[in-house]
């Protein structure tokens, strides 16, 4: 299976000018599957600035060039502070108020109006184990969650059933499906850029609002600040996979978990890496696997209500619960057109295109709050506008949506990676 990594981008502050007359270099990353033709600019912070062929500029984390780019990346440094450029130092920070970090960003996008969340860059996954027992399974399933990588899941699954996910025919009929609900997608995705740009360009005025800082403990503060980042990343990205369906008819799922799997992990691993290590202990070391032989077992899990444990079985060289392979193997043969007969069924009724109206005037009438929280230039503004928000809440949570989830619209202002980096692979990357 095809493997990429995350494309190479960055951020940081502080920059030192080059001659302008810098010959084009090839640069690489340390996983040897990237290259680019470009001129050294500059160093800002942990970063290189480089300028490529159509004029853009790529700033490139220096910790993730090859051992040749990082050397030429040095020799050209040095080379520009012998020729006396000087190096321009950030402002310092107020000594009596804590910074707060900024958001990560990727390279600017001309369908957005901010600067996206990028996730920290994940090693690659390892190939899925083959005919393993199912301790080995869960422990690797375990280790490759914790290293950045939910799209293990997807692997977890038995060859058959993910060859049918992404079979055209299938693919196709639910790209049909959802030309019904075009107008609604697009909102929605509107709605969703609207609140990213809310909580990326806004971040200090939603940290600072009282609604916050009255709720949080001040010692939890510092964790939240933190936690920011993360956590918003984390939705971004979870979103950017959501309206990524709008592209089913030419993408199959396994590219879209292979290109959102690891950015969505690289968020995740920021979250749990606050989480206090003896709750992730704890959780695990209550998860019992039991195999009673070659192709049966058992997983225990905490409950609310007690230990719940589940019969798993090896089905084409993967453990699953024993319910899901029976299911799967008795109505495999007539899965699509199962599936086919519920998706008409499930668009027929006025009962459907109320819904989607109730969900539309609701759509507006958030998106319209969100405005004035963008125009804020004080907190003051800002808090007036998420007072408005947080009246809503209420209406929001009896609305109810029409399609059962968030497809993309086909103009989607997500693109599933930065605009500019080294080339994209076939999975969006």
């Amino acid at each position: 299976m095809n493997r990429s990594t995350l494309p190479l981008a960055a951020l940081l502050a502080v920059v030192l000018c080059v001659p302008q007359n810098a010959q084009a270099e090839t640069w690489t990353d340390n996983s040897g599957k990237f290259q680019i033709e470009a001129e050294f600019i500059a160093v800002k912070g942990q970063s290189i600035v480089l300028r490529k062929e159509d004029g853009g500029t790529l700033e490139v984390p220096i910790n993730r060039l090859s051992a040749e780019s990082h050397a030429l990346a040095k020799k050209l440094h040095e080379a520009s502070k012998s020729l006396g450029t000087p190096a321009v130092s950030p402002a310092p920070a107020t000594p009596s108020v804590a910074p707060i970090p900024a958001m990560p960003i990727t390279s600017p996008n001309a369908k957005l109006n901010f600067k996206a969340p990028v996730a920290p860059a994940v090693a690659p996954m390892p190939a899925f184990p083959e005919n393993a027992t199912l301790q080995a399974t869960f422990d690797f399933c375990r280790d490759q969650l914790m290293a950045g990588h939910p799209e293990v899941f997807w692997y977890a699954i038995p060859d058959d059933m993910r060859q049918m996910l992404d079979s055209q025919e299938l693919r196709s009929t639910l790209t049909d499906s959802m030309k019904s609900q075009k107008q609604m997608t697009t909102q929605i995705q509107g709605l969703f850029e609207k609140l990213a740009e809310v909580l990326v360009t806004k971040k200090q005025y939603v940290l600072n609002t009282p609604m916050l800082t009255q709720a949080v403990p001040p010692q939890m503060m510092p964790m939240v600040q933190n936690g920011y980042d993360p956590v918003v990343g984390t939705v971004y990205e979870l979103f950017m996979l959501l309206f990524d369906f709008n592209n089913l008819d030419t993408k199959t799922l396994t590219q879209m978990m292979d290109s959102h799997g690891p950015k969505l992990g690289g968020h995740l691993k920021g979250i749990v890496a606050m989480l206090p290590p003896p709750i992730l202990q704890q959780g695990l070391a209550q998860v019992m696997i039991q195999q009673s032989d070659e192709n049966n077992g058992t997983v225990t899990t905490p409950g609310p209500e007690g230990p719940e444990t589940i019969e798993m079985v090896r089905y084409m060289n993967r453990w699953i619960p024993k319910d899901m392979a029976e299911e799967w193997t008795a109505n495999k043969d007539n899965f699509l057109a199962e599936m086919k007969s519920s998706l008409a069924e499930a668009q027929q009724g006025e009962e459907v295109a109320q819904a989607s109206m109730a969900a539309g005037m609701m759509i507006t009438m958030v998106g319209g709050i969100l405005n004035p929280m963008l125009a804020a230039n004080s907190q003051a503004e800002f808090d007036a506008a998420l007072m408005q928000l947080m009246a809503l809440a209420p209406m929001l949570g009896g609305g109810g949506g029409g399609d059962g989830g968030f497809p993309a619209g086909p103009d989607g202002g997500f693109p599933a990676g930065p605009d500019g980096g080294f080339p994209a692979g076939p999975d969006g990357f």
